[in-house]
């Protein structure tokens, strides 16, 4: 499973004590019944980065997309125990345009192979941004 979003809202294997600098484990974490990748998107954003400068003043939602693809791709020739596996990507927040382009840009390029490049399943997006018209209506 891929989870795309700026925060991991505590889904992720361990929780911040209140002290702020220990760690404890979050029994209720999704690590606990599937595999999950945590990726930062847009290229910039918390740990994600680039070692080409260029790639910085091209940023929008298609060279997101396009960027998450490589790397779902690059991440599973390095680990391909993985490939056959069922795929779901999720979200929430912006991810309501990041996790539909990338499926589509997976769909597109799995067709366009002829072959099942990533076994992609699914979607979900929780409090996904779609658009100020449909966020406002609720």
């Amino acid at each position: 499973m891929l989870f795309i979003n700026w925060s991991n809202d505590g889904i992720s294997p361990f929780r911040v004590n209140n002290d702020g600098e220990t760690l404890f484990r979050n029994n209720c974490a999704w690590s606990n019944v599937a595999n999950i990748i945590f990726l930062e998107s847009l290229v910039g954003v918390g740990f994600s980065y680039s070692n080409t400068s260029s790639d910085y003043q091209h940023t929008g939602d298609k060279s997101t997309a396009k960027d998450a693809y490589a790397f779902l791709v690059n991440w599973l020739e390095r680990f391909p125990q993985y490939e056959t596996r069922d795929f779901y990507i999720t979200g929430e927040s912006y991810a309501g345009h990041y996790v539909p382009q990338l499926a589509y840009t997976i769909f597109l390029n799995n067709k366009n192979a002829n072959q099942t490049l990533i076994n992609l399943k699914g979607i979900a997006v929780g409090n996904g941004w779609i658009d100020v018209c449909t966020n406002a209506l609720g």
